[in-house]
């Protein structure tokens, strides 16, 4: 990393950006599954980490990784995790449209399975958005 550009590895302080980073990203603070409670540390670690380091990192800009992340999720056909991953690429400005466009580019790299059921699901999380924003939809 270039000087002066390193981050904070303070774990609570990574644990702090990471909370706060994914309250914007997913439209709210996503809730563990109540059965992963006996491990949450293992979460908070992991979201930490991830969502309060590397996110963060200069390097690529956080719409870039959040469009990498909707297209990895596609392609291995993670249909659980989709849905907040492409509400944090509406919040960083991507459109419906580019995503669509995304999943459509995919359908030769994933597969038509992971292609339609991604489109399913950005449909309904579309949906799920603009309920949330307010939009009216036709």
């Amino acid at each position: 990393m270039n000087s002066g550009t390193q981050l904070s590895l303070d774990f609570k302080d990574l644990q702090k950006k990471s909370n706060e980073w994914r309250a914007w990203y997913y439209d709210g603070d996503p809730k563990l599954n109540p059965v992963a409670e006996p491990v949450k540390d293992a979460f908070e670690l992991i979201n930490a980490t991830l969502f309060g380091h590397i996110y963060q990192r200069p390097a690529l800009e956080g719409r870039i990784r959040s469009i990498c992340t909707v297209a990895a999720l596609v392609v291995l056909n993670r249909q659980e995790q989709l849905p907040g991953h492409i509400t944090g690429a509406l919040n960083y400005g991507w459109t419906k449209e580019q995503i669509v466009e995304l999943i459509t580019q995919l359908l030769f790299y994933g597969g038509y399975p992971c292609a339609g059921s991604s489109l399913n699901t950005a449909a309904r999380t579309f949906a799920e958005y603009d309920k949330r924003h307010g939009v009216k939809t036709a």
